[in-house]
């Protein structure tokens, strides 16, 4: 019985496999490996055994002693907005296929967080990082001594390595939504302006008015942060003014479930009462009554890039990836929160 549970939990290692295959270890390794140096007969009995004995390999182990620890950092400002979890999921799945391990590291949209990430021990000790920035000084982030690829937020300018999306083109495509429904005055709620989502979100809202021929009016730019109690703030703020906006831009997934929780107090009816248009093509935008307008982002996408760049870098071990910067286009869902007047 005291054998059995020795067996049982013993730890099969690659010298079980070679004198079970009656093979070199180094024979094993070469095609754990994947190497070509050795014969179809003595790769099917190295398979076999490693089948029979059920060996699993312990790539940590072994990109330990190659000097890679193969981690990869993924920095998100939190872990509650599922626009950064799909992101997360996306660079899991590459990083998976590649045999890469992730950890999830939540800035809290603090930089000195982050610093304490980058400078400690776990900073040294990763591979690279994928992130979504806490801070808009971005000369930080280009000299962290890890390759480094950002997701999401990026400065103008900046020749950091880094997977966006058309943020212009996206608001634009929103506000024209509204405009086309009649509304003029348009309101939106958006977050701090120090990335390009900020910028390039009111900008493309500006510009769609313009466009055509309404006046920008500084007091519809709710700006702040991107979190749900900013949303719902701002949009009871609206509806209180003696002229409130017949419609609403909400500029992400968590402004726009603050935004819909104050027009519910207020007992207004969305695509009756007000008009709104949401960014994300979130659950929450779809199962609401009624089903929100958005522009669809492939956020999980942006991870996948996100990663094989970062990837690229690595192999490569230079840092000039390119295009540098990739750009993914949106798509405008139109639903039923956007009524005629």
């Amino acid at each position: 019985m005291k054998e059995d549970t020795m067996k049982t939990n013993h730890v099969v290692t690659i010298k079980d496999v070679s004198e079970h295959a009656g093979v070199a270890i180094s024979t094993v390794s070469r095609v754990l490996n994947g190497l070509d140096r050795v014969s179809d007969e003595t790769r099917i009995k190295v398979e076999r055994a490693i089948e029979e004995l059920g060996y699993v390999k312990n790539s940590l182990a072994a990109s330990m002693k190659s000097g890679k620890s193969r981690i990869i950092v993924v920095v998100v400002p939190d872990i509650i907005n599922e626009y950064y979890t799909a992101v997360v999921r996306g660079v899991e799945e590459i990083a998976s296929q590649e045999d890469y391990y992730t950890m999830l590291f939540s800035s809290k949209d603090s930089h000195r967080r982050e610093q304490k990430l980058f400078s400690g021990e776990l900073g040294r000790a990763i591979d690279g990082a994928i992130i979504i920035p806490a801070y808009d000084e971005l000369d930080y982030y280009r000299n962290i001594s890890k390759p480094v690829v950002i997701i999401d937020r990026y400065v103008s300018g900046s020749d950091m390595h880094a997977v966006v999306i058309d943020n212009h083109k996206a608001s634009y495509l929103l506000t024209e939504e509204l405009i086309l429904a009649g509304h003029r005055n348009i309101a939106i709620i958006s977050g701090a302006q120090e990335f390009n989502i900020g910028m390039d979100r009111v900008k493309g809202y500006r510009d769609a008015l313009k466009n055509y021929g309404i006046e920008v009016r500084p007091e519809n730019e709710m700006i702040g942060n991107w979190y749900q109690e900013h949303g719902y703030r701002s949009t009871l703020e609206l509806l209180e003014r003696e002229d409130p906006p017949s419609a609403i831009f909400a500029a992400n997934n968590l402004l726009c479930i603050g935004c819909i929780k104050a027009i519910r107090e207020k007992g207004i009816t969305i695509g009756k009462d007000i008009s709104l248009t949401g960014f994300d093509d979130s659950e929450v935008a779809q199962l609401l009554e009624p089903d929100i307008t958005v522009v669809r982002q492939e956020t999980a996408m942006m991870g996948k890039i996100g990663m094989m760049k970062l990837l690229d870098i690595i192999n490569r071990n230079e840092k000039t990836v390119y295009p540098k910067k990739v750009v993914l286009d949106v798509e405008l869902i139109r639903r039923h929160s956007v009524g005629k007047i």
